[in-house]
């Protein structure tokens, strides 16, 4: 499902652009230019003529801001053609699964889509899976500390006591520590599907089916 506010982010809005505001300040500084012009050569005394010296280099000098202008312009058009290239991208996303950094997870009846990475120097990694409602329901060993490694993490889906754990959705704590038991970096990802494409303030975000809504920038792969 497609958010209403595409038609806006697709189409654009009546703010005018910092090009068309400049070509209006620019256009009023030329009619200036040319009223104080007309007002000096009307008045000018015809055995002093006004030196036309300044007025030339005043002219050379609005033409390059129009030039200046101009290319902001095109600059300013390719910008939203690429934007707007973006916004097309983000919704073929779809209906796929994407690959994001989470801290929530959907298990299901068939897979508990949870992988992570660790900065460099970790020793040890703790996963611990907590319930909607906050309580700890397994803490897992990590299978291998290699940094920058996405690693799958494999849960038998029984909880601390070996009772089977129903599906539903899960949140994640990865305790990364290297030697000195001081804390390293860790990251948890998941996958889920793609329900909808919002266009906000802050860029095109996905809506996802284990109920997160993510920028479309963070997605490290789509499957």
């Amino acid at each position: 499902m497609i958010n209403a506010t595409l038609a806006s982010g697709l189409t654009g809005t009546t703010t005018q652009s910092a090009s068309q505001v400049s070509s209006t300040e620019l256009q009023e500084s030329y009619n200036s230019f040319l009223t104080l012009l007309t007002a000096q050569i009307s008045n000018q005394d015809p055995l002093e003529p006004v030196d036309s010296t300044q007025f030339v280099s005043q002219l050379a000098q609005l033409t390059q801001v129009e030039q200046s202008i101009s290319t902001n312009a095109n600059l300013e058009s390719i910008s939203s053609m690429l934007a707007t290239m973006g916004a097309m991208s983000d919704m073929q996303m779809i209906g796929r699964n994407v690959l994001v950094p989470s801290s929530q997870v959907t298990m299901t009846d068939t897979e508990f889509p949870l992988s992570y990475q660790v900065e460099p120097g970790a020793t040890d990694v703790k996963i611990r899976i907590y319930s909607q409602e906050g309580s700890l329901v397994r803490e897992l060993t990590g299978s291998s500390v290699a940094d920058g490694e996405l690693i799958d993490v494999a849960w038998d889906r029984r909880d601390a006591v070996g009772l089977p754990t129903p599906p539903g959705n899960f949140r994640i704590e990865i305790a990364a520590t290297d030697v000195n038991g001081d804390p390293i970096a860790a990251t948890s990802l998941t996958t889920a599907g793609v329900e909808r494409v919002n266009f906000t303030a802050r860029g095109p975000e996905l809506q996802l089916s284990n109920g997160e809504t993510v920028l479309s920038q963070v997605v490290r792969s789509v499957l």
